[in-house]
Formats: C-alpha cells, structure tokens, sequence
C-alpha cells in the first residue's frame, strides 16, 4: 500500500493516478479496527502498533502568572521536569520521585509561654516645652540645629511623632518668611 495524504488512501494494487475513495479502517500490522477519528486524520496503524511518540509538553513560566505550554519530546519533558521546582506538583499529586526534597514536614505546634502584658507608659515631654526651647535653639543656632534638636527627642522617645511634626511645621513656615515678618513672629 502506498500512503497519500488524509481522505486518500489508496488500495494495494491501484495506481497513485487514480486514488480510490475506499477508507481503511484496519490496522495494518495487527489487523484491529482503528478509530474513526485516526482514519480520518490519515493514520494506518492503532495506537499499540504506531511508532510515533505520544504528544508531550512542558509549561513554561517566564514570569508570576503567565504560564504557556511548550510542546517537546517524552524524555526532554521528564528532564525539564526534573530540573524544574514548579512542575513538581501536578494536580495535587507528586508528579517527579525525585519531587519530595521539595516537600517538607509540618512543623510540630508549640506551646507559647504565657506573657502578662504590662502596661506602657510613655514620658514625652509638653508640646509647649518642647517648643520654647525649639524657638530658643532656631534663634541662637538656626533652622538646621532645631531640626537635629527634635530629631534627637524623637530618636530617644522624649517627644511623639505629632508634636516632632507640629514643631517642624512651624519652623519651616518661620524659616520661609523674610526677616522682618520673622521678627514680627519670633517676638
């Protein structure tokens, strides 16, 4: 028999020139019925017979969510899969034997010591005291030594972040203005 594309299979014996419409359902090694779909796709053997190997694949993932299906050969996919940790879960299932480094053990649960929460009390100073002695330092040393002045209140817990902001806020509007209405403000 001579093999031609699908849909023209011709019978042993008949010329290439003149393809009968006669449809082989037979394998031709076993001598079983193929199925419809395998004829009609322009195969002569049953699976069993075939020696073409079975379409395999890999997935892919270039990145977090975008996965795509790369098609290869039986032995390249069980490579791949071996060297990737992603292909080591299949639908909830070990898929690799070497897959269970990637598997740990479930951490045995611990009792937690029981801590009695002491209450916090924090010593910040006066926002009003706090911002005498801002004023006092900007007028002495200036806008820079001010603000290393409440940086290192805050840095060692004297003062809360609202009062450090608030004092901030208020030497950098005094620091905008010009030295007359700074004057004025100061005073």
């Amino acid at each position: 028999m001579v093999e031609q594309e699908p849909f023209k299979l011709l019978v042993q014996g008949s010329s290439p020139c003149a393809p009968t419409n006669v449809m082989i359902n037979k394998c031709i090694k076993c001598d079983t019925k193929i199925p419809d779909e395998r004829v009609h796709l322009g195969y002569r053997e049953c699976v069993e017979c075939s020696s073409i190997e079975a379409y395999s694949a890999h997935i892919v993932y270039p990145h977090k969510t975008g996965a795509y299906v790369q098609p290869v050969s039986q032995e390249t996919k069980n490579n791949l899969d071996r060297l990737d940790r992603r292909a080591v879960k299949v639908g909830g299932k070990m898929s690799n034997t070497s897959a269970r480094e990637w598997k740990f053990p479930e951490p045995k649960p611990q009792s937690k010591p029981i801590v009695k929460k002491e209450k916090v009390v924090f010593k910040h100073k006066k926002f009003s005291d706090v911002f005498v002695k801002c004023k006092d330092i900007y007028n002495q040393s200036g806008y820079d030594k001010s603000l290393e002045f409440l940086s290192e209140l805050f840095k060692t817990n004297k003062i809360n972040l609202t009062t450090k902001r608030n004092c901030v806020n208020f030497l950098t509007t005094i620091h905008m203005l010009n030295r007359k209405q700074r004057k004025l403000v100061l005073k």
